[in-house]
């Protein structure tokens, strides 16, 4: 994958997410025209995660205003500030930017390494997306399982759960961090506790195997990232073929971060 290279596959998928905004505006709008309220909520909760997922990959200077006016327009109504009608009376003329929008940016003679669209691409092709659902769901079987009577137990189990949902789908830093949360909250804590509890034996088992899964999922995704990273900037920045390293991408098959043996330090420098 050379620059450019990157440089299309970060218009992939820019094109991709302006796509299914687009699709997500269409069903809301349907949504509008009707009477049930939920309806109407569930559709701008949709349509807002795909602006915010938009957003997510462009830098500042290339977020256009339809964009952020949306986002603020479907939050007022998510969040219960704005009516039906306030939304829809406003929400016409941002979709027909939506609608109407092309995508340019500025071409310079050496395009930017994009780290974040292959850390994007590679999630994207992983089971990632589909094991964290399952952990959710299974967290959340355990919830509401009536046999957890802990209120101490209940309210770390919705803090878990409300931490993958919202960093499962984000950036690179986002969705690390949510994993040690998770890994720490599991093993200080969360498997001593249920292991007392006979009845959720079938959901612990299970929640067991989808942790497992996701181990070497996590561990096969930051490799082909480490390796495309590597590549990438040895291939275009020939001084550093056979010297370049990203160990902070680097992961051991329980899913942990592998720690940096030596931090590299300019000559001269100290910590």
């Amino acid at each position: 994958m050379t620059a450019n290279d990157s440089f299309q596959l970060f218009l992939r998928l820019i094109k991709q997410k302006h796509q299914a905004l687009r699709e997500t505006a269409n069903t809301l709008l349907r949504a509008l025209a009707g009477e049930e309220l939920n309806a109407k909520k569930n559709a701008a909760r949709s349509m807002l995660q795909a602006a915010n997922d938009l957003r997510a990959v462009l830098s500042n200077s290339d977020i256009p205003p339809w964009l952020s006016e949306t986002i603020n327009q479907l939050s007022a109504f998510v969040d219960g500030r704005w009516k039906s009608y306030d939304l829809l009376s406003n929400f016409i003329p941002q979709k027909s930017a939506l609608e109407n929008h092309r995508w340019v940016f500025e071409e310079n003679a050496e395009v930017a390494f994009d780290f974040d669209s292959i850390f994007e691409h590679f999630k994207k092709e992983s089971r990632l997306p589909e094991l964290f659902e399952e952990i959710v769901r299974l967290l959340e079987e355990i919830q509401e399982s009536g046999e957890v009577d802990s209120v101490t137990m209940l309210r770390a189990l919705g803090k878990v759960i409300s931490t993958i949902k919202r960093c499962k789908d984000g950036s690179y830093f986002s969705l690390n961090s949510a994993w040690e949360f998770l890994l720490s909250f599991l093993n200080n804590y969360l498997w001593a506790e249920l292991s007392k509890l006979p009845v959720l034996g079938t959901a612990l088992e299970a929640l067991s195997k989808t942790i497992c899964e996701t181990n070497d999922e996590m561990f096969r995704l930051h490799t082909q990232v480490r390796d495309e990273m590597t590549r990438v900037v040895e291939e275009e920045v020939k001084v550093l073929a056979n010297k370049s390293a990203f160990p902070f991408v680097a992961y051991d098959k329980t899913g942990r971060l592998l720690q940096s043996p030596t931090t590299k330090h300019l000559p001269g420098a100290t910590a």
